[in-house]
């Protein structure tokens, strides 16, 4: 019996299911790559015109009103809290389509103050020196070992808006604000503030790099940052910081609060006054509440001298391999009260505490903790308090803590739709 037979349809058949599994193999890639996700800092899907415009015609409709935080910046002003500035700005490509332009636009108006400036897309504060694929202009020393080129800071004046939309960013550079007040930047992402060490470590192996992305000093009063993104893009500086400092830093200032924030890929997170020499409490008045710390290292925050609110946070996934940080550093003088926060992964301790103060002394920080989930009392010791210490006098309300871990990441950080009412979806 012959049991041969014609294989040609077969191999044709092979051949086809080949053609069409590597076709579905390049459709799955170019989708994902249409497709960014929170861990991926590639440029963002930007949204349909129209639905840009109905969004910047809500967001004109917040000018004037009142803000309301349910944080320490409700304080502000007497009590009185913060308002959106009245005079209406807006920075896009169709009207500044040169970048530089676009960029000079942005940072002009931020500084002038008393301007409620719309953000549409990215503003690149190096203009053009630095991009995703070239960092150079910041490996650049003098024969002395000083940096060729210093850290891109922009200021922004008293009472500005800054709200984002269509997936703004501001890249590549950080912004300062030093004795302003009345201040509110909602929906942005503060993308690679890219710096370089002040010396170079060939020569000066213990220097670090100074730019923060986002800056409070001097006697700055009424800030809120809220849904904002805080990421150094695709850069690797989680062990030692080459080319970052702080993502948002507050060396001074009274009545500011920040929500729904999402900070990733970063080493030194938050630093709350600059050293052991600011001891009061009083002079820093912050509230931390509904933020996503992820994929950071230490500092969340670090303190000195303050009042500090820390209230349904989610932290997970904190320190790598060679750098096991922490999440929260109390140092002197600091005053803390964390209530209902989420707790998950660390790769050392949760708490690591800073206070050299003798026991009694007026400068000895307390730690009161309540509601928290995966929390310990670690490192804490006898500044462990089981009462507040002291009033919080705004409102708020806590939502219990086993929850954050899926709430807080789908409504913490930017590139959110606004609705009706002004609030971040």
């Amino acid at each position: 019996m012959d049991y041969t037979y014609n294989r040609t349809p077969f191999r044709r058949s092979l051949i086809c299911l080949l053609i069409f599994a590597g076709l579905c193999a390049v459709m799955a890639a170019l989708i994902s790559c249409e497709l960014p996700t929170k861990d991926d800092p590639g440029t963002p899907k930007l949204m349909d015109p129209a639905v840009v415009a109905a969004q910047i015609g809500i967001i004109e409709s917040l000018a004037g009103k009142k803000a309301v935080t349910y944080g320490w910046a409700d304080m502000a002003n007497n009590k009185a809290g913060l308002s959106y500035a009245a005079s209406v700005l807006v920075i896009d490509d169709a009207s500044y389509p040169d970048p530089i332009e676009k960029r000079e636009a942005f940072t002009n108006a931020a500084n002038d103050g008393n301007k409620f400036i719309i953000v549409n897309g990215d503003v690149d504060l190096s203009d053009g020196k630095i991009s995703d694929d070239d960092k150079s202009y910041f490996d650049r020393f003098n024969p002395d070992g000083s940096r060729t080129n210093e850290d891109i800071t922009y200021a922004i004046g008293s009472k500005t808006v800054i709200f984002g939309i269509n997936n703004a960013r501001l890249m590549f550079g950080g912004m300062r604000i030093n004795g302003k007040n009345n201040i509110i930047i909602r929906n942005v992402t503060f993308y690679d503030a890219h710096g370089s060490t002040e010396k170079n470590t060939s020569i000066d192996s213990d220097s670090k790099a100074s730019i923060d992305a986002l800056s409070v000093e001097g006697n700055s009063n009424g800030i809120w940052v809220d849904h904002c993104t805080f990421t150094d893009g695709t850069c690797d500086d989680m062990i030692r910081n080459y080319n970052h400092d702080g993502a948002f830093d507050i060396k001074q200032g009274k009545n500011i609060t920040v929500s729904y924030c999402e900070f990733t890929n970063h080493d030194k997170v938050m630093l709350i006054a600059p050293n052991d020499n600011y001891t009061t409490p009083e002079d820093r008045q912050i509230t931390l509440h509904h933020n996503y710390f992820h994929h950071t290292t230490q500092r969340m925050p670090r303190s000195r001298g303050c009042e500090m609110h820390i209230y349904n946070n989610y932290y997970n996934n904190i320190g790598v391999p060679g750098n096991s940080g922490y999440s929260l550093g109390p140092g002197i003088g600091s005053q803390f009260i964390v209530e209902n926060n989420n707790f998950g992964s660390h790769q050392s301790s949760i708490v690591k505490y800073y206070d050299s103060s003798a026991e009694g002394a007026s400068t000895f920080s307390k730690f009161y903790h309540s509601g928290n989930h995966g929390f310990n009392t670690n490192n804490i010791g006898s500044h462990l308090s089981s009462t507040k210490p002291w009033v919080i006098p705004y409102k708020y309300t806590l939502e219990s803590a086993s929850g954050l871990s899926s709430s807080v990441p789908q409504k913490a950080g930017s590139g959110k739709s606004v609705s009706s009412n002004g609030s971040l979806l």
